[in-house]
């Protein structure tokens, strides 16, 4: 069997509706693109694999090493990008009327945990998000935190919505301090929804993690590995994450944690051809027990078929051979023409207690951009993701104020006293006070 070709299709499905404003505000519309890789072989299978945007550097060359390779040169290979590695392992398991599951070893478990993601909002649209997470079958949810926004705050509104057992995962940015999580973790812990923190210090700070893990009333989880998994023989956390890892990689780390005995997550962001990559993969490595993120939730539609539900915060690994999948060759056509719809003009609004709003243009994703009015840099105002300031967004509503505050931020943020006539005197959506 020698591959011959490789297929590539930049598709853009939907988001769904409840949530797509959100998302695409964050990350930008680009946010919504997926690569999908359909590789042929001489003997007529077809093998699936996908990456979330439109490309990544090196693509093409990764895509001309296949052509004339046997698949199975690249089983567990620790330099494939991941986003190739389902393709290999769908016709490797196809070849041999086998699913992928069992190209990694014995199978451990049928079904395999899956947590549901988004970005950070205001409490009440956390709220919402639990809603929406609880109704499809999650028992997670896992959202990168913003220095907008009070994790407090947020946390008591999801709490009000949340069933029994349901679990909030806070991805922390790497820049706190042993000082900081503490405190934020004795008041997260009064919430029974409140579950993990995950890279609360910077990666290297291996002595902070030690005394964290030590009197962190909630679990740490260590994402980034400097030390390739040995991080877990040291005691740093009470579990680690792979994202986006080759195969090979994942396989090295996994015996790792097999061996310190401590669990792990998987988490490869794409949609249902990602996700059945991911649920073989956690069903053969035994630690493979924390809640897996893989984001397919978010896309409205796919091109391939059945979808992978979750029921209990689980799905079901694939038994057919190979992933498991079916590419839709009418799905793939309809969602390679599309294109993301274009974003209303909208400011970003800052708000801290007692202080003007500041506004900014979108996007929001990359902090940097504002950390000239982040938390440090208020007057009044420390670090650290308990603080008194929520973030939301004023759309072009048409008025005379929100054309001059859009002029204004053409520059950059600005604070509501920096203009003329003072914006402190102004309420959200540009009415006067």
């Amino acid at each position: 069997m020698k591959i011959t070709d490789v297929e590539t299709h930049v598709i853009c499905p939907p988001f769904h509706a409840w949530n797509s404003e959100a998302l695409t505000r964050y990350h930008g519309p680009d946010f919504r693109y997926r690569t999908v890789f359909i590789v042929h072989t001489d003997n007529g299978l077809v093998g699936l694999g996908e990456h979330t945007g439109r490309e990544w550097a090196g693509m093409d060359e990764w895509i001309g090493r296949f052509r004339g390779t046997n698949p199975c040169d690249w089983l567990a290979n620790p330099t494939l990008p991941i986003a190739l590695a389902p393709a290999i392992y769908d016709l490797v398991g196809q070849y041999n009327a086998v699913p992928a599951y069992k190209l990694f070893g014995p199978q451990v478990r049928k079904r395999v945990p899956m947590g549901t993601w988004t970005v950070s909002q205001t409490p009440a649209k956390m709220a919402e998000e639990v809603r929406h997470g609880a109704q499809a079958g999650y028992t997670w949810l896992k959202y990168h935190t913003n220095h907008f926004h009070n994790i407090i705050a947020q946390t008591s509104a999801m709490q009000e919505v949340a069933p029994p057992g349901f679990k909030i995962h806070y991805d922390l940015n790497f820049d706190n301090t042993v000082e900081h999580v503490l405190d934020l973790a004795r008041e997260l812990i009064h919430f029974p929804i409140a579950g993990a923190l995950e890279d609360p210090l910077r990666i290297h700070d291996f002595e902070g993690h030690r005394v964290l893990r030590q009197k962190c009333p909630l679990p740490i989880y260590f994402h980034h590995l400097p030390l390739s998994g040995r991080e877990a023989l040291m005691g740093l956390a009470d579990g680690y994450m792979l994202g986006h890892s080759p195969v090979g990689e994942v396989i090295r780390r996994a015996g790792l944690f097999e061996a310190a005995n401590i669990p792990f997550m998987l988490q490869n962001v794409g949609g249902h051809i990602t996700r059945a990559f991911v649920a073989h993969m956690a069903a053969v490595f035994p630690m493979a027990t924390l809640h897996h993120v893989n984001d397919c939730q978010l896309w409205a539609e796919d091109v391939v078929t059945p979808a992978m539900e979750v029921a209990g915060g689980t799905v079901r690994v694939p038994e057919t051979p190979g992933l498991g999948v079916t590419l839709d060759r009418d799905a793939l056509a309809k969602w390679a023409a599309a294109e993301p719809d274009p974003s209303p003009r909208a400011l970003v609004r800052i708000q801290y207690a007692g202080l003007p709003p500041i506004y900014a243009r979108l996007p929001v994703h990359a902090l940097s951009d504002y950390r000239n009015v982040g938390p440090s840099f208020v007057d009044g105002y420390g670090p650290g993701y308990n603080q008194p300031v929520d973030l939301d967004y004023w759309d072009d509503d048409g008025a005379a104020q929100f054309a001059a505050t859009w002029e204004r931020t053409a520059a950059g943020p600005v604070s509501g006293d920096e203009m003329s006539g003072g914006m402190g005197e102004w309420e959200s959506g540009g009415k006067k006070k």
